[in-house]
């Protein structure tokens, strides 16, 4: 018998590889978000930081076990070990990095939105395979076919997308479920984030403008929509756009290319602590909560008047 309960893991071991792989997956994600490329196992530090994560993943399970009887425990009383779970990991990876002395060569956006996204992705994940395992969920193949066509010499590529609407809509449903959940965790830490802008605004007897700047975008099926930000330009920055670059024709040049200067003199010093954190980028979780934008999918346009 106590052999049993000391290796009763194995029998969940499903939902272990799971919860690993969406923490493996959300990791990649948050660091492609954060950086902008994908090769961060060619960075020794990070790669490093990989595996601690993980290591501290694999001992919070065993310790917390939050997958013995899961198949017979109701959704909110799972939630409730999911959130244990993942605060346990959070403080298991703070007191490393204390420990360690490691937490000044890490950036604490990255682990942030790494650690909300593998929330949000792992509960989709397990909540899938718990319905299949209770037979709840008959899950169907999604068939895409996509054809080649020559036409006058032309190569046309035609996507014929064969799921059923039911399918379609549990797709889309899970999407925004995803998308609800990232959003929330990612708005609670605005309440706190936003006075702590606001404060560091009131500092900075330079700037006295709002804390928020919003901007019209092109969204989904060309709707435009206002994307929230914190502001990280003076309030007449346009006006100064102007004028700068009307004195400078180099800078003038650099930004009919690039859209955006390399030294903006218009940023603010509260604004170029923001966007070298990407903290500037938050209120857009206010969008996600929307519908307005998803986490994962392309930015979207400048909505610019002609």
């Amino acid at each position: 018998m106590k052999l049993k309960d000391r290796f009763s893991w194995i029998k969940h071991l499903d939902f272990i590889l799971i919860d690993l792989l969406c923490l493996m997956v959300a990791f990649i994600i948050a660091y492609f978000i954060r950086f902008e490329k994908m090769n961060l196992f060619e960075d020794r530090e990070w790669s490093v930081l990989f595996l601690i994560i993980c290591f501290v993943n694999l001992v919070v399970t065993f310790l917390t076990k939050p997958y013995s009887g899961i198949l017979r425990r109701r959704y909110y009383l799972q939630l409730n070990k999911e959130i244990i779970l993942l605060v346990n990991q959070v403080a298991f990876t703070c007191v490393l990095f204390y420990a360690l002395k490691i937490g000044t060569f890490f950036s604490r956006t990255m682990i942030f939105i790494m650690y909300f996204v593998y929330f949000a992705l792992s509960q989709i994940s397990k909540y899938i395979r718990k319905k299949k395992l209770t037979g709840e969920l008959p899950l169907k193949r999604r068939e895409i076919i996509i054809k080649v066509e020559n036409t006058k010499g032309e190569t046309e590529l035609d996507c014929i997308d064969k799921r059923s609407k039911i399918s379609k809509l549990v797709s889309s449903f899970i999407k925004r479920t995803f998308d609800i959940i990232g959003a929330l965790l990612g708005c609670l830490i605005l309440i706190p984030l936003t006075a702590f802008v606001f404060v560091l605004n009131k500092l900075n007897e330079e700037d006295d403008g709002p804390i928020f700047y919003i901007q019209d975008r092109i969204g989904k099926d060309g709707k435009i929509f206002k994307m929230f930000k914190y502001r990280s330009m003076v309030v007449d920055a346009d006006e100064k756009l102007e004028e700068f670059l009307a004195e400078n024709e180099d800078v003038k040049n650099e930004f009919k290319i690039y859209r955006k200067l390399k030294n903006d003199p218009r940023v603010t010093k509260v604004g170029k602590f923001l966007r070298n954190t990407s903290l500037d980028e938050m209120p857009q979780f206010i969008n996600v909560l929307k519908g307005d934008m998803s986490i994962i999918g392309p930015r979207p346009y400048l909505w610019v008047m002609t």
